[in-house]
C-alpha cells in the first residue's frame, strides 16, 4: 500500500529522522568549520533512540499487510521520540549547558514525526474500519 496516504507520512517521517542523522545536533557560537559542530553521534544514547526510532518507522512502512499492527508500532514510535523529545529538552535547559551551545533546528523534527506517525495511524485506523466494515457486508450478503 505504497500509495495510500499514512505512507507518505511515514516516508516523511524517516526522512525527518534520516535528516536528524546527517545533520548536527547544535552549533557552538564563535567556532567555525567542523569544531564548532556537535553531532546526535557524539552522545550514544541520543543516537540510539533515533537509530530505534528510524527502523520502527521503516518497519511500520513495510508493515502494510498487517494495520492493527502498524498502527501500534506508530503509537509506540512516538512514544519513544516523546522520551528523545523530552531527553533534548532537559539537556537544552540543563543548568550545565554552556551558553554559547546554539541547537539547531532539527532538535524539533521529533516532534514532528510524532504528529505525523500519530496522523499516520489515524488513517490506518480509518483504513481499518472500512476494512471490517466491508467484510461484514461480505458476509450479510452470503448468508
Amino acid at each position: 500500500m505504497i500509495q495510500r496516504i499514512q505512507t507518505l507520512f511515514l516516508v516523511i517521517g524517516a526522512g525527518l529522522l534520516i535528516a536528524m542523522l546527517c545533520t548536527p545536533m547544535a552549533t557552538i557560537a564563535g567556532v567555525e568549520g567542523a569544531d564548532g559542530r556537535i553531532g546526535y553521534f557524539t552522545h550514544t544514547s541520543i543516537m540510539s533512540l533515533i537509530i530505534l526510532s528510524l527502523i520502527l518507522q521503516v518497519v511500520t512502512i513495510f508493515g502494510y499487510k498487517h494495520r492493527v499492527r502498524q498502527m501500534r508500532y506508530c503509537i509506540l514510535n512516538s512514544l519513544v521520540l516523546l522520551g528523545l523529545q523530552i531527553y533534548l529538552v532537559v539537556r537544552y535547559f540543563s543548568p550545565e549547558r554552556d551558553p554559547s551551545i546554539l541547537f539547531t533546528i532539527t532538535t524539533v523534527f521529533p516532534v514532528c514525526v510524532i504528529i505525523l506517525d500519530l496522523i499516520a495511524a489515524r488513517y490506518i485506523a480509518r483504513d481499518e474500519a472500512m476494512v471490517v466494515a466491508s467484510t461484514r457486508l461480505r458476509s450479510r450478503k452470503r448468508k
